[in-house]
């Protein structure tokens, strides 16, 4: 579990919380879930086109890549009610910078969520880095979730 980012939430007034469902690599987020008064989403990706956002506890299927996601026919909801994003990520640097799978799903969630949305990259301290290579479209991350706590950036 990344330390301290329960506690963190916990601090946040009640909240809609974007958390993503761990795939094999990534640093499990769902720990959080039901940790002060917020409400948590998660995404599901579908068979074609970008990420779509559901109600953390609606009905599940397993993803052809083995993980869990909300099953296809769970109601979506519209981005612009997040308030906050638990991101995962290959690697972040210390800006914000975030380094992902190459597909551009959460950068394409992120034009779809509001502009002052919270966004928080979940990852291991040896995975944050001096720099990593940036777009113009890529969205930065405000905060850095690791073992050694939550921290801005």
């Amino acid at each position: 579990m990344v330390a301290g980012l329960s506690e963190w939430l916990e601090e946040l007034e009640p909240a809609a919380v974007l958390v993503y469902v761990s795939m094999p690599g990534e640093i499990p987020a769902e720990d959080v879930v039901n940790h002060g008064a917020h409400h948590f989403y998660t995404t599901r990706t579908p068979t074609s086109g970008w990420l779509t956002v559901h109600d953390f506890n609606t009905p599940r299927e397993r993803h052809r890549f083995g993980y869990e996601q909300p099953a296809e026919n769970a109601p979506d909801v519209d981005p612009a009610v997040i308030d906050v994003v638990l991101a995962p990520g290959l690697c972040f640097d210390r800006s914000g910078v975030r380094l992902g799978w190459g597909k551009g799903y959460y950068d394409n969630l992120f034009e779809r969520m509001r502009s002052d949305v919270m966004a928080v990259g979940v990852t291991l301290e040896r995975r944050v880095l001096a720099a990593v290579p940036s777009e113009p479209h890529d969205h930065r991350m405000d905060y850095l979730a690791t073992e050694h706590g939550v921290r801005a950036v």
